[in-house]
């Protein structure tokens, strides 16, 4: 078991070389709102932060939703804040490919090699997966190859380099429009004409912050309006406007899912 700890540990999952410094500003923006002593945590896999929060090495975490969703069900953390972006705390999945491609529609997929993010990835594997099963597309039998890229942007280069014939990334967009106003090619330097969308998925709650079910309710409420009160640094950080509560109801379609999934997989004799 842990020994207590005097200091919050803020943990986040990138491999980004500015990562470590854009987040001790952070923990030192923290730590002048609420005086508590904050210590950044920059880890390198998901599987890293779940063990973390078991071990009560970690205290405060970024994460997707997905894995926020698992550290509720492990008993090791609940989701504290959603993050907005372009004042949504939502946004969609979008498969691509390149605009020059002779694909159209999710059929045409089938004996394709697809590009993902990560299998804990909600818009870069997860959600649009669930899309292309209900398009007719089994994953695991229909497509050649499906490959794991770990970044949105290593996903979008394969896929225009024509290593792979298809992707999944991030997407929002403004309401009646057809194109998205940021995506996973655009922050990778992408113009929307260059690429295809073959189909959009979602609404999916945006990325969140995660408490430790072992971290004091007073030292929560601290980290929570302090989060809510800054700005640039969480916007260069986090790449997020800032940080909402989410209502009862705002992640349970992606909980539903999460569970069924789980079942499936249990019924399958497959661990979920």
């Amino acid at each position: 078991m842990a020994e207590a700890r005097d200091n919050v540990t803020f943990a986040i999952i990138s491999n980004a070389p500015a990562a470590a410094a854009l987040l001790e500003v952070v923990c030192d923006e923290i730590k002048k709102r609420t005086k508590l002593e904050l210590s950044p945590l920059v880890l390198r896999s998901y599987e890293k932060l779940l063990s973390g929060m078991q071990e009560g090495e970690v205290d405060v975490a970024w994460a997707p939703p997905l894995v926020a969703i698992d550290l509720e069900r492990a008993k090791v953390g609940a989701i504290a804040l959603s993050a907005r972006r372009l004042g949504k705390s939502d946004y969609s999945s979008a498969i691509f490919t390149r605009s020059d491609s002779k694909l159209t529609t999710l059929k045409d997929l089938a004996g394709k090699k697809a590009a993902w993010v990560a299998r804990e990835s909600s818009a870069g594997y997860v959600v649009p997966r669930l899309k292309l099963l209900a398009a007719g597309v089994n994953p695991e039998t229909d497509l050649t190859e499906q490959s794991f890229r770990r970044t949105h942007e290593a996903v979008v280069k394969v896929v225009l380099s024509g290593e792979a014939d298809f992707g999944a990334t991030f997407a929002h967009f403004e309401a009646g429009k057809t194109a998205p106003t940021s995506s996973g090619w655009q922050d990778s330097g992408v113009q929307n004409s260059d690429i295809r969308i073959l189909a959009v998925a979602g609404p999916i709650p945006s990325d969140v912050i995660a408490y430790s079910s072992k971290l004091a309710s007073e030292r929560a409420e601290l980290v929570t309006a302090a989060m809510r009160e800054m700005g640039e640094p969480i916007r260069q950080l986090l790449n997020a406007e800032g940080f909402d509560l989410p209502d009862g109801v705002h992640f349970e379609q992606l909980r539903q899912l999460v569970e069924h999934a789980a079942a499936a997989a249990k019924a399958d004799g497959v661990s979920a």
